[in-house]
């Protein structure tokens, strides 16, 4: 498949670029809006909050490593992102946060529901899981649409903010495009959460991240190495898919992005914990440029970049792009449970779809990715 001329020329100028010119301006970060600290910690302000967290943050998870947690903890990493539909994530992370000023720590956990008194009783549970009175930040979780927050979900950010137990209100998405213009309209969100990563690219996010940037939101970037790791992964092939520093070079890559505040990886290891930390103060560079082009390449067949170009186009009404994520917690992430978990989300005549039954697909992707092939190795997995 041919890639999407707008997106192969930006490739393309991104390597015809001479070495002085991979770390151009837009590798400068907002000095007013950061402190550095002689541990190499660098903190940036998460929009209009005034929170100041770390450049790198930390993506709890499903299955947190307790001991690599309190690594990132001792460190001094100072952003923490969960759940309430994470298993026992937030119970988990109690665990390891017992004993430590709470003060010191900015939390931030998600409700995954619409409705009003579900969303303030989510609240409440995590701050009994969490075991404090408050979170940092309170998100509604993975909200794509703006007919996804109804006005009822606003009314609960609204009643959890003014009861002094969220500090401070947001919500995550995938598709910032589509976000952006409701976010700020609405006034009524301090942050928000989405995907930004090399993989992903600028060019499908940029836009709608300075946007959202301009208006005083905090933008925190997730899924910021999560095809571009090969640390302790295996791909789908179950072949090692990349060794070496991938993911420091795609932390770097996304922080030098000054509307990005923090971004929320997930880390099994303490060996990836201390390479990702090193991304807070590390220039990025050619090397690194060159390095994750040559990841990305690789994974151009097996990884959906989120830029939402096939939806309404399959004929049986498959909503591609969110299957491919789902493949991907269990591809490049290890995570099965966190894939299956979300495709049974879908209705059960989209769940009982076989691709295998079409001849030819009907979605072509501009970014090369092997559609017809992922989604039938999702269906296989998950169905």
């Amino acid at each position: 498949m041919s890639l999407n001329p707008s997106r192969r020329q930006f490739l393309q100028a991104g390597l015809a670029l001479p070495a002085a010119g991979l770390v151009s301006s837009s590798a400068k970060l907002d000095t007013a809006a950061l402190q550095t600290s002689s541990d190499k910690i660098v903190y940036r302000t998460l929009g209009k909050t005034g929170l100041k967290v770390t450049g790198v943050g930390y993506g709890i998870g499903f299955t947190p490593v307790t001991e690599v947690v309190a690594r990132a903890l001792d460190m001094g990493i100072n952003y923490y992102d969960t759940s309430r539909d994470y298993g026992d994530s937030e119970k988990i992370f109690s665990g390891v946060l017992k004993g430590r000023k709470r003060d010191k720590i900015v939390i931030a956990t998600k409700s995954p529901n619409r409705e009003k008194a579900k969303i303030i009783a989510d609240l409440d549970r995590s701050l009994q899981e969490l075991g404090t009175d408050y979170v940092d930040i309170w998100h509604l979780h993975a909200r794509d649409t703006p007919t996804s927050v109804p006005d009822e979900a606003i009314e609960a950010l609204e009643a959890c903010k003014k009861s002094g137990k969220a500090r401070f209100v947001g919500l995550s998405c995938h598709d910032p495009n589509r976000m952006a213009d409701f976010v700020i309209k609405t006034g009524k969100f301090d942050v928000v959460q989405t995907t930004y990563s090399y993989a992903i690219g600028s060019y499908y996010r940029d836009g709608a991240i300075k946007k959202l940037h301009d208006a005083g939101i905090g933008v925190i970037a997730m899924k910021v190495v999560v095809a571009l790791t090969g640390l302790n992964l295996k791909s789908f092939d179950n072949e090692p898919r990349t060794t070496g520093e991938g993911p420091l070079a795609g932390i770097k890559w996304v922080l030098k992005n000054p509307a990005i505040g923090t971004t929320v990886p997930f880390m099994t290891s303490i060996a990836e914990l201390e390479m990702n930390f090193r991304a807070m103060s590390e220039p990025y560079t050619p090397a690194d440029e060159k390095m994750l082009y040559v990841l990305n390449e690789q994974i151009r067949p097996d990884y959906c970049r989120m830029c939402y170009q096939c939806s309404g186009v399959c004929p049986k009404g498959l909503p591609a792009t969110d299957i491919l994520r789902y493949l991907a917690y269990n591809d490049y992430c290890g995570n099965y449970h966190q894939g299956l978990a979300n495709f049974k989300n879908l209705s059960q005549e989209l769940r009982s779809v076989r691709c295998s039954d079409c001849s030819t697909c009907a979605i072509e992707c501009p970014n090369g990715v092997h559609v017809r092939d992922r989604l039938m190795r999702a269906q296989d997995l998950f169905a």
